[in-house]
């Protein structure tokens, strides 16, 4: 149902698992073509502390959904009223993008490859723990 290799980059067995597991809860429309996955920390967005909210965004390809990217979000600043990205990594076309580091990073880079592969272990852990109050997917279209 999800794809799991993305060229040489390919996803945990752990994540794929998680996303294939929530996929199979809804009832997604045949014509459906993107999928919008938030997982969201409802305290965060009063607060602006803890967990800050993430994105996962899938296309189908075919019979499979493709992961096209997976995002998280913050305030820059206790002061701003809204999140901005501050993680972004863009799994078709194999770029990360890191606003706080200087910007756009080849996501097939050792280092960068670390930093997803640890990004999505904290994640997971969240998800284990439950730390997440919501978890929505929505149709785009």
């Amino acid at each position: 149902m999800i794809e799991q290799h993305y060229g040489e980059l390919q996803l945990p067995l752990v994540l794929y698992g998680h996303l294939e597991k929530l996929l199979s809860c809804y009832t997604i429309p045949v014509q459906a073509t993107r999928l919008v996955i938030n997982y969201r920390s409802l305290n965060y967005y009063q607060t602006k502390q803890g967990l800050h909210p993430v994105e996962i965004q899938l296309k189908k390809n075919g019979e499979q959904w493709l992961v096209v990217f997976i995002a998280s979000f913050s305030f820059i600043n206790t002061h701003h009223k809204s999140v901005d990205v501050e993680l972004y990594f863009h799994l078709i076309n194999h770029w990360c993008y890191q606003p706080d580091a200087g910007g756009r990073y080849n996501l097939l880079h050792p280092a960068v490859i670390d930093l997803l592969h640890s990004w999505i272990t904290a994640f997971l852990r969240h998800i284990q723990q439950q730390r997440f109050d919501d978890i929505s997917l929505t149709v785009l279209r």
